[in-house]
């Protein structure tokens, strides 16, 4: 493909190169004492206008090509020999039409063409060879049948056969460093994906877990923070409820962590569809999750912790064959909104509420008030 694209830059040059070219010949004047050379520049000019139209039908051609696909098809291959084939062909011919006439450029135009054709098109080793064995092939048939000097007919032949032997050497010196620079790429591109994926995933742990996917216990405090700041600017409740699965010990000791990591992603998105998409619902750690509740009071702080009670209790994971069930305590405390209180206090209360809910039997909901001592009335302005 990148050939083609090649191609077709290139017939934006030659094809008005070759219509140039035929116009010169054509009003080209041959000298008093070489009048042959009329049949020489008239036969030029019938060889470069039919280049000038099948260079412009090629260029059309890989433009639509180019424009259809964008990865290599065996028409597009096709394509490339056609116009590689035809391009070497007209430098035989036209270097022919030279030495018939012993004028013109002779054998440099043949030459030319060749190595144009080993830099310009990126053929892989097994196209190029046979291209250019069968362009030498194609130039020696003809050169038999030209009516040439027999005196030159052998040396010739040695450069019509060098010609297309040093184009196939650039031609593969130009294949290989072009291959080795889209593996390059490639390689560089991998590698590049591997490292922003990398940086997204470490980005994505700074603040998440790891297992659950939930809000770690950093970014919880940064979030809840930030949301006593706005409800001491704009006056409202704001409630915090703590989550302890209850014998979670049990479930480790009898079907191993990856028994637990099981319960644990279960239980994640058991209360993760009970709340808001303004709640925040994060792992503090082990078998310890917390739940901020933005606007909201004691009861309707009771009232979620309810739902979520409900919600892993009807948990049910399958390890090892039994349907284990799940049950876990909550601890809910509250900020009034004419009080400024922190995160500190709230995490304490609803921490002692949690613990009133294991020694009452777990599997319930418990509320404890912040400490008076940890809060404070909004000063007036």
């Amino acid at each position: 493909m990148e050939s083609l694209r090649r191609f077709r830059g290139v017939a934006m040059f030659t094809a008005p190169l070759h219509a140039v070219l035929a116009w010169v010949f054509t009003v080209y004047t041959p000298p008093a004492a070489h009048p042959e050379l009329a049949q020489w520049a008239g036969a030029l000019v019938t060889a470069h206008w039919i280049a000038c139209v099948t260079v412009v039908f090629a260029g059309w051609l890989t433009h639509t090509l180019l424009r259809r696909h964008e990865r290599a098809s065996p028409v597009a291959i096709v394509l490339q020999i056609v116009i590689s084939g035809l391009y070497l062909y007209f430098g035989a011919h036209i270097t022919l039409i030279d030495l018939v006439f012993n004028a013109g450029a002779g054998l440099a135009s043949y030459l030319m063409i060749c190595i144009m054709f080993g830099v310009l098109a990126l053929m892989r080793p097994g196209i190029s060879v046979p291209v250019f064995g069968m362009t030498y092939i194609v130039f020696a048939y003809l050169l038999e049948h030209a009516e040439v000097n027999p005196m030159q007919r052998t040396s010739l032949h040695v450069i019509a056969a060098v010609a297309p032997a040093l184009a196939l050497v650039t031609s593969w010196m130009n294949w290989s460093q072009y291959a080795k620079s889209v593996l390059l790429r490639r390689q560089l591109k991998r590698s590049n994906e591997a490292l922003v994926a990398q940086q997204q995933e470490l980005a994505f742990l700074a603040d998440h877990d790891a297992l659950t996917g939930l809000y770690n216990r950093r970014e919880f405090i940064r979030l809840a923070q930030m949301e006593l700041l706005r409800a001491n600017r704009i006056p409202c409740d704001t409630a915090v409820i703590m989550v302890d699965l209850d014998f979670f010990k049990k479930v480790n000791d009898r079907y191993g962590h990856p028994g637990g990591d099981a319960v644990l992603k279960a239980t994640a998105v058991s209360l993760s569809r009970t709340l808001r998409a303004t709640d925040t619902l994060a792992r503090l750690g082990g078998e310890e999750f917390i739940v901020l509740l933005p606007a909201t009071g004691q009861e309707g702080a009771l009232q979620v912790a309810a739902k979520m009670r409900d919600a892993v209790r009807n948990t049910s994971v399958e390890l090892g064959g039994d349907a284990v069930p799940v049950t876990a305590s909550f601890g809910v405390s509250s900020l009034p909104a004419p009080h400024v209180g922190s995160v500190d206090a709230l995490y304490a209360a609803a921490d002692r509420a949690l613990y009133v809910a294991k020694q009452l039997g777990r599997n319930r909901v418990e509320y404890a008030t912040p400490e008076g001592s940890e809060l404070h009335a909004k000063a007036e302005n």
